[in-house]
């Protein structure tokens, strides 16, 4: 059976909201942008980081995690990538898989690599798509070989 025009218009539509809620994400914790990083979760979301951050069962506990992650790691730079989102208009449900790099800067200065991948499931019943649960897999989450600092104008090698 094949979809409406509006139909399709309203998933195209949710895709692209569920891209901004994906992005919002990584940029709510670089940014360490308390008030953008919560809009994006359900009253009852669960965030299930894994090793080595653990679990969250609701708003709270996902505020509290986070800021135990800023302190951990004072700058993050999330990148997310090869987003796969299935969409069910009828019932205001949508899923995704996206792949994610990262670099960080933990609190006494080591950088990190990152590789981890999202399986989010999301819904739109306040109106407005948010994260129902994210389950985070740290692929590996490593130091970088080279020296770094934690002084972001030195980073630069003008040598490259």
């Amino acid at each position: 059976m094949s979809k409406t025009l509006e139909e399709r218009i309203a998933v195209l539509e949710a895709r692209e909201e569920i891209k901004e809620v994906i992005a919002k994400y990584n940029h709510g914790v670089d940014k360490h942008d308390e008030e953008m990083f919560m809009d994006i979760w359900e009253e009852n979301a669960v965030w299930d980081i894994g090793d080595p951050w653990g679990y969250c069962a609701n708003k709270q506990e996902i505020l509290d995690k986070t800021k135990a992650i800023w302190e951990g790691l004072p700058e993050t730079h999330h990148y997310a990538m090869n987003e796969v989102i299935e969409v069910d208009i009828n019932n205001g449900t949508a899923t995704t898989v996206a792949d994610v790099d990262a670099t960080a800067t933990n609190a006494v200065g080591v950088p990190l690599v990152i590789a981890a991948t999202y399986w989010d499931k999301l819904s739109n019943r306040t109106g407005k798509w948010r994260l129902t649960e994210r389950k985070v897999k740290i692929h590996y989450m490593t130091p970088a070989l080279e020296p770094w600092s934690d002084k972001p104008e030195t980073r630069i090698n003008p040598k490259l």
